[in-house]
């Protein structure tokens, strides 16, 4: 891969969480973190929804060009990290992460004509 492709990637990846953090906060969640990183994973966004659950989201974003869908990449190895990640931040911050929590995902795909972005939300996938 080339240095190019890897911050094309990133700016891809930037902008399709600027675009799930907008989605569930018009959905009514309010955004606790974002991008908290570990050696072992790492949080795209945590989010709080009106019940007080937290929700360790995962963000998938492709552009127009891709054959794949958003979901299939989040693989089972991710997550077993989502999961490693939730437990860690939990016991961290018991006062952010005070009951339940569970873990979602937030599909991005760019359309080719550059409109609207599709949007699936995927609430507790493990």
């Amino acid at each position: 891969m080339f240095h190019g492709e890897t911050n094309k990637r990133a700016e891809v990846g930037k902008i399709g969480e600027d675009i799930a953090e907008k989605f569930l906060v018009e959905q009514g969640y309010e955004i606790v973190d974002r991008n908290v990183r570990q050696k072992f994973g790492e949080i795209d966004i945590l989010a709080e929804d009106r019940f007080g659950t937290a929700h360790f989201v995962e963000v998938k974003t492709l552009s127009a060009k891709s054959w794949l869908e958003p979901e299939d990449q989040l693989t089972r190895s991710k997550l077993l990290k989502m999961k490693k990640m939730a437990d860690w931040y939990a016991r961290q911050n018991p006062k952010t992460v005070s009951g339940n929590y569970q873990l979602d995902l937030v599909a991005i795909k760019f359309s080719e004509e550059g409109g609207r972005p599709e949007i699936r939300f995927y609430e507790n996938i493990a």
